[in-house]
């Protein structure tokens, strides 16, 4: 058995047959584990290398037709040159001209048959040690030759990327890889060269700059910089580091990194690696370590040459395209080169250049001492300055300092001279306008100097100014530290809060203005202040002396010194305090808003129930036999059902905007008091104040608007209640009305603390009571309906309190105005009624007392039932309610009922408790329709109904 040995790739060829030997053939290699193939056909010969990647030994059986046999193992030979060929035959000794022919073909050994499976060992041994050498002796040479191609290398000069390309096809004849790259680094600029050749994909790339920018190189250069040894890794583990998942992810299953040394320095690095699990060992490294020395001196040749050919590069571009004239002359001033602005400017080619001299452009007058002095500075090889007038070829004359650098060429063997030349004609031409402007300026100096004394005292004046604009301005100045010490206030603070500059300089801002109770709220807002950081406005509150709080809000100025750094804070203060009382009365102003949207809806709800209670009073009372108690007891409910109407009407009234004066109308002063009291008189019952009514009984009427009026004597009212139980928890109000010619008079006077500022009095939203229970606004506004009446109001104390004088002049009725109708008996017996009410308390007590007074009466609950009714019926009035439930409201009715039947448009009255809804005045404005407000006595309703038929033409009164 040949356990020693690897496994080894056999074909067998027997053109022409096969028998139970190669049965045992087949066997025998399996069992070694080799791996082997027959060949029986010659068609089955061509085959074989589409599908082999190449066999060690070819087996042929030259018993069987010698000459196909060897024809078959050349064709096998063209595809596998380096296989070993042993025949198999009967004689221990094969024929002399068979063997010749064989031993062209690569034979070594032969099997004799019988087959001996120990002598069959023994022979395949000798032929693969013999294999073995042979690689072996192959490798060493191919190391060799590589060895020198890489020594050859180095001594020719290339540049980084031509030698990095060669390295790696001369390595790849003796490793086997895929990608190569090559780091370098060059200290102390720190850029980097680097060369990757992608085998696989046939990619090449260059780079230089002052980073990597391939992942794959800084990571292969960052792990050989750490460990500065080699670096062998046979398999990449994805579970390993993240750069190493990255390597795999790119495929690379191997690498070998090789470190370069100068000096003991790392200075780049060889990278090797496989995608084909190709398997790198010491042995490699050891090949390339025999030649790292002379790549890494190539390498640094490489990168010092292509700096070179950079530098002498750009240098080439620098000369040939900068902005100014550049010569290049021998000794004998002929010119060698001149750059593009040089030609640009004299306007001669480069080739006429060549055959001129440099005194050939000096002008007649110059050209003798110009070749004297560039002659002197050759021979004394010293740079020297040459100023001239050079002549172009067009005449123009240009004044020129030629600045003259005198070097040696080695390869010329001749001196040269490197010339800058500048254009100094306009330099000529400044010098003279300088000494001008020196003595221009020295004139000037002389009067600015002048004028900078006017400007000081100037400053002086405008800082004078500032000063007294700051002092005598009304808003608060504040300077601070970023400490919070005082560096500045001034008078407006000092008059409002109470402290001078002298008391606060130097001390906390806290401690001195802000609020005790404040402090700990506002601590953010000052840290941030104090920071720098806040934004252009601030809200903080400042005590005075006597702790009284202003609200401030604070502009925010940041003084920076020359560095930018913040070295006082400067504050510009608005008092903000009336400001925010008038927002907060604003508040409360929009709650009574509404408030009083509320009363019109609560009092609307409640006019339903108050008609039932007062009709179906009225209703019992109309009944005989009643008896006194009974009648007394029906009044009493009818007076109060009564007095909830006034409460409500005196509520809407209250509630709304509206004036309630209609032209030719007059109203009772007294009636108007009546109503108001009658709004607070409950407050002063349970409150132990006694009001006094001294009404003048003879009092006239007069035109005024009720509704405003009210609201005045209500917040006269309300004024002298809040002021008395405050003061001593109980009090007495007298009202008085009398007349002084044409005056009404009205006096409401308390014994209440009195009013503690007069001076104040009708001032806006000046208040004396707590925030919340006041706006400051009822007096101001009292004051203004008075006036606009055309009377006055006035307020002063007296002994026991404080009195308010309203007085009002008495206007007279105009014939323009309009009269009331005159109350009239109306019979109603055979009137048709069609009664539209979804409240069935309401609809019930009309309905009664109507057919009780003769009408026919048919009453519905909805617009869709009356829609029915009149497309069924004839009606001589209707009454409806203006809302109603259901999809059809009381305006859609009424809408439809106009274009369904005209003829009742002067027939229809309405019936609501919602009389302040804009809808609802809308639609009177524009119908004229005739209202009956809820809640309503049965004498109105019915005087309606009769006002109506009458107006109709159905009856006469």
């Amino acid at each position: 058995m040949i356990n020693e040995v690897i496994t080894k790739r056999f074909l067998v060829i027997s053109l022409g047959g096969k028998d139970a030997e190669y049965t045992s053939f087949r066997d025998y290699f399996t069992q070694n584990g080799f791996d082997v193939s027959f060949v029986y056909d010659e068609r089955d010969l061509h085959k074989i290398p589409e599908s082999r990647n190449g066999f060690d030994v070819v087996l042929v059986d030259v018993d069987r037709d010698p000459d196909k046999q060897i024809v078959a193992v050349q064709i096998m030979k063209k595809y596998y040159p380096h296989t070993a060929v042993v025949p198999i035959t009967k004689e221990s000794k094969i024929d002399i001209a068979l063997q010749m022919r064989m031993s062209c073909l690569g034979l070594f050994d032969y099997i004799t048959r019988p087959i001996h499976w120990g002598n069959l060992d023994d022979v395949l041994r000798r032929v693969f040690r013999k294999i073995d050498t042979d690689r072996m002796l192959k490798r060493m040479e191919q190391e060799r030759e590589t060895i020198l191609n890489i020594n050859r290398l180095v001594l020719s000069h290339m540049s980084y990327k031509d030698f990095c390309n060669a390295l790696c096809l001369e390595l790849r004849k003796i490793i086997n890889f895929d990608y190569f790259s090559l780091v370098s680094r060059i200290e102390p600029s720190g850029e980097y060269y680097m060369y990757l050749f992608d085998l696989e994909q046939n990619v090449h790339n260059f780079q230089r700059g002052t980073e990597l920018k391939t992942t794959l190189e800084s990571f292969l250069f960052n792990e050989v910089s750490k460990s500065s040894k080699i670096i062998i890794r046979n398999e990449v583990c994805k579970n390993g580091s993240e750069d190493e998942k990255d390597i795999v992810n790119d495929g690379i299953t191997s690498y070998m990194v090789y470190p370069l040394f100068i000096n003991n320095a790392l200075i780049g690095c060889i990278n090797i690696l496989s995608k084909h699990r190709a398997h790198f060992s010491e042995t490699h490294s050891n090949l390339i370590g025999q030649v790292s020395a002379q790549i890494t001196v190539t390498l640094m040749n490489a990168m010092l040459l292509d700096s070179l050919t950079a530098s002498e590069e750009k240098y080439r571009d620098l000369v040939e395209n900068a902005p100014e004239i550049i010569f290049k002359m021998d000794s004998h001033g002929r010119f060698l080169h001149v750059n593009k602005m040089g030609l640009e400017i004299l306007g001669y080619s480069a080739k006429e250049m060549t055959s001129m001299y440099l005194f050939d452009l000096v002008a007649d007058e110059h050209g003798t001492i110009i070749k004297k002095q560039y002659d002197t500075s050759v021979n004394s090889r010293k740079d020297n300055n040459l100023v001239m007038t050079l002549l172009t070829k067009d005449g123009k004359r240009l004044d020129a300092e030629i600045i003259c650098s005198i070097q040696y060429d080695t390869i010329l063997n001749d001196y040269l001279v490197r010339a800058f030349v500048r254009d100094v004609t306009e330099r000529r031409i400044l010098e003279k306008r300088i000494f001008e402007y020196q003595r221009r300026l020295k004139g000037l100096l002389k009067e600015k100097t002048l004028k900078l004394s006017e400007t000081e005292k100037e400053m002086y004046n405008q800082r004078k100014f500032l000063d007294a604009l700051i002092q005598n301005t009304n808003v608060y100045v504040v300077t601070i530290t970023l400490k919070g010490e005082i560096v500045f206030v001034n008078r407006a603070i000092e008059k409002r809060f109470g402290y001078t500059l002298d008391e606060v300089i130097g001390k906390s801002i806290v401690d001195v203005f802000i609020p005790q109770d404040k402090a700990e709220e506002l601590s953010d807002d000052i840290q941030m202040l104090f920071s720098g950081n806040k934004g252009e406005q601030i809200e903080i509150p400042f005590a005075s002396r006597n702790q009284k709080v202003r609200d401030i809000l604070w502009i925010v100025t940041y003084l920076k010194d020359e560095w930018n750094t913040i070295s006082n804070i400067n504050l510009f203060g608005y008092d903000i305090t009336e400001q925010k009382i008038l927002k907060e009365q604003l508040i409360q102003a929009e709650k009574m808003s509404s408030v009083g949207t509320m009363i019109s809806g609560v009092a609307h709800e409640l006019n339903n129930p108050l008609s039932i209670i007062l009709n179906f009073s009225e209703l019992i009372l109309m009944c005989d036999n009643l008896s006194k108690s009974a009648t007394n007891r029906l009044r009493h409910i009818i007076d109060a059902s009564q007095r909830c109407t006034r409460i409500v009407e005196n509520l809407l009234t209250f509630a709304t905007k509206r004036k309630s004066v209609r032209k030719g109308q007059y109203i009772c002063i007294n009636e108007v008091l009546k109503n108001a009291l009658e709004l607070k008189i409950n407050d002063f019952r349970v409150n132990n104040i006694e009001v006094e009514q001294l009404f003048s009984q003879s009092l006239p009427r007069t035109m005024a608007d009720r509704v405003q009026l009210m609201q005045v004597f209500i917040n006269l009212i309300n004024n002298a209640y809040d002021a008395m139980k405050s003061a001593h928890g109980r009090g007495s109000l007298a009202i008085r009305t009398l007349q002084r010619g044409d005056k009404i008079v009205i006096e409401f006077e308390d014994d209440g603390p009195g009013i503690l500022e007069p001076e104040k009095l009708f001032t806006p939203f000046y208040t004396t009571k707590e925030v919340g229970k006041g706006t400051g606004l009822g007096l101001a506004v009292s004051y203004g309906i008075i006036k606009e009446n055309g009377g006055t109001i006035v307020g002063r104390n007296w002994q026991r309190g404080a009195i308010f004088t309203v007085t009002l002049p008495i206007k007279v009725q105009t014939s323009k105005e309009i009269k009331l109708p005159v109350k009239g008996d109306y019979n109603l017996y055979g009137l048709r009624l069609l009664l539209v009410e979804d409240e069935v308390g309401i609809a019930e007590s009309c309905s009664e007392l109507l057919m009780a007074k003769g009408c026919h009466v048919t009453s519905v609950s909805s617009a869709k039932d009356a829609m029915q009714a009149i497309q069924e019926d004839r009606f001589d009035i209707v009454v409806m309610d203006l809302k109603m439930p259901g999809e059809i409201s009381g305006i859609q009715f009424y809408e439809w009922m106009m274009g369904y039947m005209p003829t009742l448009r002067e027939k229809v009255i309405l019936m609501t408790g919602d009389t302040l809804s804009p809808e609802f005045r809308a639609f009177i404005e524009k119908s004229k329709v005739p209202v009956i407000p809820k809640p309503f006595r049965f004498n109105t309703f019915l005087e309606k109904i009769g006002f109506t038929a009458k107006k109709a033409g159905l009856f006469q009164v």
